[in-house]
């Protein structure tokens, strides 16, 4: 049996996170881990080897822990396996968050494991994962998907997966998005922004009485629960959007609680005008500027968005993003 579960100071997670992503100057100061084996001593991380690979099947995890040291507005805490050779990190909600035992939007859990095999003990203690109520669990492992439908079997739920594209901002894409939005006076021949040049449209960010309009163009949204969800991410953290002559948002993009660009729509009428490309620009931009990861899912079947993303020069990330929506 494993010692009792602890909480402890998790500068050694944040020093790996730095690792993976070449930033640097991160406070520690909110983040707590739990621990399930503390038999080995205290050490730093810094001498640890990570590879490219590793770096990349971890954005997910890191883009939650960065939010996390920018004052952590969603209130979520970290926890590993053991210490300090841990296998398994999950990223959740603190407890007093999780009142609704069926919204799912804010009883989400991001996981990266070393060994997806390893880990299914860990994620089945209820202290780690509630299985008692709606969930959603998000990973860049398709790896995991074995042990999260076992372990849903074994808690008699429901498990489904969502399988996307996962891309990441290059270098290149954010030099593109500063030549082009830094350009005084752009191509007559190009009416990619001719609306916006023309000053037809104007740009603004979202407040939180457009969270029913995001609502119900979101793919995974479209209800009360997904809407709160939307109008606490407006709320929180850098948002997008071009108004209409009326005044209202004709197309918006937004940001989550990992650190993922999403949530993007564009009303009907306005399609097919380069907006969301133009907003995209916009927001890598000033989140370069911010220090922030990155990083963005598109589903298989949106070839729209996935020639926005070839068109920006995004990386199209080796591994997938995978969400497993659980129902007791």
């Amino acid at each position: 049996m494993g010692v009792p579960i602890k909480e402890h100071p998790g500068r050694a997670i944040l020093v790996m996170m730095e690792k993976f992503c070449n930033l640097t100057g991160l406070s520690t100061s909110n983040i707590l881990v739990v621990v399930l084996d503390r038999r080995r001593a205290w050490r730093s991380l810094h001498a640890t080897k990570f590879t490219e690979h590793t770096a990349r099947i971890l954005l997910q995890v890191y883009g939650t822990v960065f939010h996390m040291n920018q004052g952590n507005p969603f209130k979520l805490k970290a926890l590993v396996d053991k210490w300090p050779d841990f296998n398994t990190v999950v990223i959740r909600p603190q407890e007093q968050e999780m009142t609704d035992e069926l919204d799912h939007y804010t009883n989400t859990y991001q996981v990266y494991s070393k060994d997806p095999k390893k880990c299914q003990e860990f994620l089945g203690l209820p202290e780690v994962i509630n299985w008692k109520q709606h969930l959603q669990i998000q990973s860049t492992q398709s790896s995991l998907d074995d042990v999260i439908k076992n372990l849903a079997a074994l808690k008699l739920g429901k498990v489904k997966q969502t399988q996307c594209l996962l891309y990441m901002v290059s270098e290149l894409g954010k030099k593109m998005a500063n030549s082009l939005l830094d350009a005084k006076n752009p191509s007559p021949n190009d009416n990619k922004f001719k609306s916006i040049h023309q000053k037809i449209l104007q740009l603004s960010s979202l407040d939180p009485s457009h969270d029913a309009l995001v609502n119900t163009f979101w793919y995974f949204g479209g209800n009360e629960r997904s809407q709160r969800f939307i109008e606490r991410c407006i709320k929180t953290f850098p948002n997008w959007c071009l108004l209409g002559p009326e005044g209202t948002p004709v197309s918006w993009v937004l940001m989550d609680q990992t650190g993922e660009m999403r949530m993007a729509g564009t009303m009907p009428k306005y399609r097919r005008q380069g907006l969301i490309t133009y907003l995209s620009y916009i927001q890598t931009q000033a989140l370069n500027k911010l220090g922030f990861p990155m990083y963005s899912h598109v589903d298989r079947a949106n070839h729209i968005m996935q020639k926005l993303a070839l068109n920006m020069k995004n990386i199209r990330m080796p591994c997938d993003w995978n969400q497993w929506n659980f129902l007791p």
